[in-house]
């Protein structure tokens, strides 16, 4: 019966992988206070790996009830940005976009909110990770819906430190500790987050969020074994704003089992007035935006993490030059660096004369922190403790 059951079973492929619809994806908030930047990118098939293409080529503006309207320039691949435009809370504002193709799409108008200081951003040790957990409230009892995002920022190193490089004569020089460019061991990777982060005082009696997780890293990712960095975002929402991210949470991120809840159709505040037909994907807040940065240091975690070292060690050995003879010497070195694929380590000296006998080669990928995954880069952040 078992053999019945899975020569049975066919594959099934909906219409819906392969339909190559393109329909537009806003993203961002209309800051009151601050720069607004807005996203602009096209979907793309389920089956295509390829990532969302940006929208070029838009005019954006912002709108308010009274016929006045602020431009929201391009900024390039999707973006579109503007200075602080100073809106009035409790005011109504809207977003329009008029894309290449001559459609014109515009949102619900909708009041400017005031969104309250993040009071505090702690962190606390548990379930063999870090959980980051902010508290926020509303003296006025006005807000009561809150969203938030937010930038994680993390150190890791190349499996190989280098003490080498190539100097302007094609010969080993040191590399400076004081000059970011010779810094090859140490990196920092950025990456924004990926949930959809919520929380509701509206059952309360006063507009108080405590000890809203917002951010869980376990002791196994790498990404703690140095220091951590969180620059949180608050959104003030309003209800229907809620209830949208609500719906986009469920149906992206509690979905694959029988016990969970069905997809449901997202309806955003955004329309297409060209043809009614045409969907459209986002919804546009008016909100100031309030952050907060927590530094994570390892040093006080008192937990087991794993060296964030990207590559495997078993291909990571180096290999040895030598320096005689002395005649070919140049030109043996630069042979080996000259594809980039390898990069100079270290020295090897007489034990004892202490004069020195060649160098330690190894793949770039095992030296170079910038070379591999997660591909970070070597500049040191302003915020960064330890610079």
């Amino acid at each position: 019966m078992m053999l019945i059951g899975v020569g049975c079973k066919k594959p099934f492929a909906p219409s819906v992988i392969s339909t190559n619809n393109s329909y537009l994806v806003v993203e961002g908030v209309i800051n009151i206070t601050d720069s607004t930047y807005i996203k602009l990118t096209r979907t793309v098939k389920l089956s295509n790996s390829a990532t969302p293409g940006p929208e070029l080529g838009a005019i954006v503006t912002v709108e308010d009830a009274n016929s006045n309207s602020y431009s929201v320039p391009e900024a390039g691949n999707g973006m579109y940005a503007c200075a602080p435009l100073n809106l009035t809370v409790g005011a109504n504002y809207r977003l329009r976009v008029r894309t290449t193709d001559g459609k014109e799409y515009v949102s619900d108008f909708v009041p400017a909110k005031a969104t309250p200081d993040i009071d505090s951003l702690n962190y606390k040790v548990q379930n063999n990770g870090v959980e980051i957990y902010v508290n926020s409230h509303d003296p006025q009892n006005k807000t009561r819906y809150y969203r938030w995002d937010f930038d994680e920022t993390w150190k890791y190193v190349s499996r190989i430190q280098s003490f080498y490089k190539l100097g302007p004569d094609g010969l080993p020089t040191y590399r400076s500790a004081y000059n970011d460019s010779d810094n090859i061991y140490n990196c920092y990777k950025t990456d924004q987050s990926q949930q959809v982060l919520l929380g509701s005082s509206a059952k309360l009696s006063q507009d108080v969020i405590s000890e809203q997780p917002v951010d869980f890293v376990a002791a196994n990712s790498g990404k703690i074994s140095f220091v951590y960095s969180v620059l949180l975002r608050q959104y003030a929402l309003t209800s229907d704003a809620f209830n949208y991210w609500q719906v986009l949470k469920k149906n992206t991120e509690q979905v694959g089992t029988i016990f969970d809840v069905q997809p449901s159709t997202i309806n955003g505040n955004i329309h297409c007035i060209t043809n009614a037909n045409v969907p459209v994907i986002g919804y546009i807040s008016v909100s100031s935006i309030k952050t907060k940065r927590i530094i994570v240091d390892s040093y006080y975690l008192n937990l087991y993490t794993t060296n964030p070292a990207p590559t495997d060690g078993d291909s990571c050995i180096p290999e040895y030059i030598a320096i005689q003879p002395e005649s070919t010497f140049k030109t043996r070195l630069q042979h080996v660096l000259f594809s980039g694929d390898s990069t100079l380590v270290n020295e090897v000296s007489q034990i004892g004369t202490g004069a020195v006998l060649g160098y330690l080669y190894a793949p770039t990928e095992c030296v170079d922190c910038r070379k591999v995954a997660p591909y970070g880069n070597n500049i040191v952040p302003v915020y960064w403790p330890y610079q």
